[in-house]
């Protein structure tokens, strides 16, 4: 009854023959738990001791489905407009049929509704209706001029109004310019507006969750989380927009957000390039591990959902939940599909960046000559390799199996080389859109290009423009000691050149 592929639409070539429009599409929903596939996707941890196993693929498709519905905006509460609540209740639950797209429109629009698709949602309560202006303020959440919040949602199922987030839009959606665009890195403060919702609330710091959430059980050295509760509440608070604690990564090493827009071009996904992409089905896959799946990955026997010791213990009517969500449910192949498709639409806002063509002209020469070209070449600006960290040389095989840049630009190795999500290696990142960031380095610790090629950044005394540790006053920003030893206006069209991408 399961095939690799399943068939949706009909035969474009006999639509084509016919005179039909051709915006009707041969489309294959790739499986995706494909074991063999989720296997070659994946790249291995640094040390070849451990031993992965991910979720069967009989227990996988034995989880729920998501049942995706119709979501709304969610004001700040100056801005609600009046009633707006009491008509999202009047409303008739919206569900949205995947087995009825057959247009490639069709299945983009269905892609944003799962985009947007809030996977950890509760009833509303006056404890969801929270943000206002001074929180905003306080916070520095961006919303629209109508005071629209796009990184949470309301949706009418038909269990009530619920509130929710942990969608993909929660955190790979920005605002520019008052315009919401999703894909570009995110400007949410999660770990901020966490930090202030536990002090308001008084939640206690949940230090089985934070274990789950970022422990590597087979690393000694605490990296991985806090040590007490103060700390902890101090550490969200000083986490940026744009930086955010990730899932299987160290808990004290937050990570810049990626942009998703031009995704298609990217071979190697997550900053340690954990997973590669060659095709639908692996962004596919990607979405699944991403939204929760990757929590029931066995690591040396440790699964980090709590309460699984085994997945003979998986089971389709035994309650669980993320530790800090009810991620309980696994997407459709469909939805995943569409999701993807939506994904690959994404476009970058307009630049708004301007410069005369003799500065852009020098700054091209700049980037070529300091060899910035030959990590970052056009037209995607990543050559799509793998750079070893500090601290790892790449086997024969790493290098028969990889496409790997055999050099290290010194950054911190702390996140590829004692995480779950460690290779041993970083991807070289897109240069694109570069323009629109506010944490570059795969730890967020600047805020702007112009500290990428401040040669202050490498000195103790230095203070980041991005994610700076709550206990520190200073630290370095080491590695990627490239285009610093240039004249002022040398830099001055570099930057100008970069902004432009």
């Amino acid at each position: 009854m399961c095939t690799r592929y399943t068939t949706i639409a009909v035969l474009i070539c006999l639509l084509l023959c016919l005179g039909f429009s051709t915006q009707k599409i041969w489309l294959e929903i790739p499986r995706t738990w494909d074991m063999e596939e989720i296997k070659r996707f994946h790249l291995p941890p640094p040390d070849s001791s451990v031993i992965i196993e991910y979720v069967p693929e009989v227990t996988y498709y034995a989880l729920d489905e998501h049942r995706i519905y119709k979501t709304f905006p969610v004001y700040i509460r100056e801005h609600e407009p009046p009633g707006y609540l009491d008509s999202l209740r009047e409303l008739s639950p919206e569900l949205i049929d995947f087995s009825k797209l057959s247009t490639q429109e069709d299945w983009i629009a269905a892609g944003k509704a799962v985009y947007y698709w809030p996977v950890d949602q509760r009833a509303v309560s006056p404890r969801g209706q929270f943000l206002d202006s001074a929180v905003i303020s306080m916070i520095g959440i961006e919303t629209t001029p109508e005071g629209i919040v796009p990184y949470t949602q309301y949706t009418r199922t038909p269990e009530g109004l619920r509130q929710g987030g942990q969608s993909c839009a929660s955190c790979h959606t920005g605002i520019v310019n008052g315009k919401v665009y999703d894909g570009i890195q995110g400007d949410f403060p999660f770990d901020r507006l966490f930090g202030y919702i536990r002090e308001k609330f008084d939640i206690p710091y949940n230090e089985t969750g934070v274990k789950s959430l970022t422990i590597t059980p087979w690393i000694e050295e605490r990296v991985n989380w806090m040590t007490d509760s103060k700390s902890q509440l101090e550490f969200l608070k000083a986490i940026p927009p744009g930086v955010m604690v990730r899932q299987g990564f160290a808990y004290n090493y937050p990570l810049a957000v990626p942009s998703l827009v031009g995704i298609r071009d990217i071979k190697y996904l997550d900053h340690t390039g954990l997973m590669r992409h060659d095709n639908i089905g692996d962004l596919m896959r990607y979405a699944a591990f991403n939204q929760g799946l990757d929590m029931l990955t066995s690591y040396n026997g440790y699964i980090p959902m709590r309460g699984f010791n085994s997945h003979d213990e998986i089971t389709a009517d035994r309650p669980w939940s993320h530790p800090f969500g009810n991620v309980n449910k696994r997407y459709s192949d469909a939805q995943l599909f569409a999701l993807a498709n939506y994904i690959y639409s994404l476009e970058a806002p307009e630049n708004p960046q301007k410069f005369p063509q003799e500065i852009l002209t020098q700054g091209k020469m700049v980037f070529n000559r300091e060899g910035c070209v030959t990590c970052h070449p056009p037209p995607f600006y990543t050559n799509n390799q793998l750079l070893p960290a500090t601290g790892y040389e790449p086997s024969a095989s790493d290098f028969e199996k990889y496409d790997i840049f055999n050099i290290s630009v010194e950054t911190d190795s702390v996140t590829t080389l004692y995480t779950r999500r460690g290779t041993g290696f970083y991807k070289v990142p897109s240069l694109r859109g570069a323009w629109m960031r506010q944490a570059f380095f795969h730890n967020g610790n600047l805020s702007r290009l112009e500290d990428v090629l401040d040669p202050q950044r490498l000195e103790d005394d230095y203070i980041p423009t991005g994610f700076k540790p709550a206990t520190m006053e200073t630290m370095a920003v080491k590695g990627h000691p490239f285009g610093m030893q240039i004249s002022a206006e040398e830099k001055e069209a570099l930057l100008a050149y970069l902004k432009t991408l």
